[in-house]
């Protein structure tokens, strides 16, 4: 069972961000199933890692059209986005370094912030971003 299921209630109504939003999910959906089976550390790590990378790219692309079209809540946005790669990073570093043991705590905030951001923080761009055109 998936631990975050995509519906339209996640849609921003802008289809390319909608696919990168469904593709993160599947990353955190992939990410627990591994948690739930106890994979091996570099089985793990190689998710987090993967997920970092995969939020970096799509935090980049929604700010690059936050500027282009002069979003007014863009450094509000980007400091979320900021802080969240913050703490992934965080966790990735204590997990590497032994520090960490990986749990569904972590499964849980990740999932609980991805549907907090995409339902509040995201939602927040769909009239505007469609305004400007953005796909």
């Amino acid at each position: 069972m998936a631990l975050i299921t995509w519906n339209e209630s996640l849609s921003v109504k802008i289809s390319s961000f909608d696919d990168q939003h469904i593709k993160l999910i599947e990353m955190i959906n992939d990410f627990y199933d591994n948690i739930k089976i106890r994979a091996n550390d570099d089985n793990i790590s190689t998710l987090i890692s993967g997920m970092k990378r995969y939020a970096i790219m799509h935090f980049d692309i929604e700010e690059k059209y936050m500027v282009k079209y002069n979003y007014p809540d863009y450094h509000e946005h980007k400091k979320e986005h900021d802080l969240f790669i913050s703490k992934v990073k965080e966790l990735e570093s204590k997990f590497n370094q032994g520090k960490l043991i990986v749990s569904f705590e972590i499964t849980s905030f990740l999932k609980d912030w991805l549907k907090a951001h995409i339902m509040g923080t995201d939602k927040k761009y769909t009239e505007f971003f469609i305004k400007n055109g953005v796909k």
